[in-house]
């Protein structure tokens, strides 16, 4: 009895905290009815709910779970675009890839035209140069709107140089912070760029601010691979166990805990 009740605290806490956390992130979402903001709504309010809990995960690179959302989205609702595009740049090439893109591209008609440059994504060419096709897309976009926070951030992601993208990163995550609005996910791609560039400290200080906005999957699951990498067996089988209580189905997080423990037994 006593573990059951410690074990529903601990549940508890974490919805609190979730629900807590995705409010901010609500907020920072460009779900306005006024402005030139890519039409993210749906008019199913249950299908609304799940295309912003999809929106949550993805920027937090919680692929299996933003899946899951999206495609209880167009469950819901069968005409939302917006769903349907990010379930396509989710799936492998295929014939359900394609079936995506073309229901993203019916449902688009008679939306606004930052929406259908969105959709129009799907037709730029792969291959050398596409960074460049798509952030002249999202330029665009941020022309349009520039006050849209999910434009802002690929307009950085996209820009052509990694200093350029991670200074255009901290100007939108001081708006966030200065609006009180979520930004997790900024920490996140700076941890990783900084550490790319060898910056360890810095990353390992953007991984611990990461960690106390968002307690969770992917948080510790970035924080498990920091230490990975540093050769600290020990200390990220801890992180990658922390990321699994947040979700348990994670297979990168359960293979990569097969792998430390293989490494450690050597």
């Amino acid at each position: 009895k006593g573990k059951k009740m410690r074990s529903k605290r601990i549940i508890n806490k974490f919805m609190i905290n979730f629900v807590f956390i995705f409010s901010l992130f609500m907020i920072s979402c460009d779900n306005s009815q006024e402005g030139n903001y890519i039409e993210w709504g749906s008019d199913n309010e249950i299908a609304d709910d799940l295309i912003f809990r999809g929106m949550f995960h993805y920027y937090n690179i919680e692929l299996e779970m933003a899946l899951s959302y999206f495609k209880a989205a167009v469950d819901h609702d069968s005409t939302s675009f917006a769903s349907y595009v990010m379930l396509g740049w989710m799936t492998p090439a295929g014939e359900i890839r394609d079936e995506y893109i073309k229901k993203a591209k019916k449902y688009v008609k008679g939306k606004n035209e930052t929406s259908n440059l969105f959709v129009s994504m799907f037709d730029l060419p792969s291959g050398e140069g596409l960074r460049e096709r798509r952030h002249k897309v999202w330029s665009e976009m941020r022309e349009l709107e520039p006050n849209g926070k999910f434009i802002h951030y690929f307009y950085a992601l996209t820009k052509p140089t990694l200093d350029e993208r991670m200074a255009e990163l901290e100007l939108l995550m001081n708006e966030l912070k200065s609006s009180g609005r979520g930004y997790g996910h900024i920490l996140n791609r700076l941890a990783y760029m900084n550490y790319g560039k060898g910056e360890k400290s810095k990353a390992k200080n953007y991984f611990d601010e990461y960690l106390a906005v968002y307690p969770g999957n992917n948080s510790n699951d970035s924080m498990g691979e920091y230490y990975f990498n540093e050769k600290d067996y020990k200390t990220s089988l801890k992180y990658y166990e922390k990321s699994l209580e947040h979700f348990s189905q994670s297979r990168s997080g359960i293979d990569k805990i097969k792998e430390i423990k293989t490494l450690m037994e050597k």
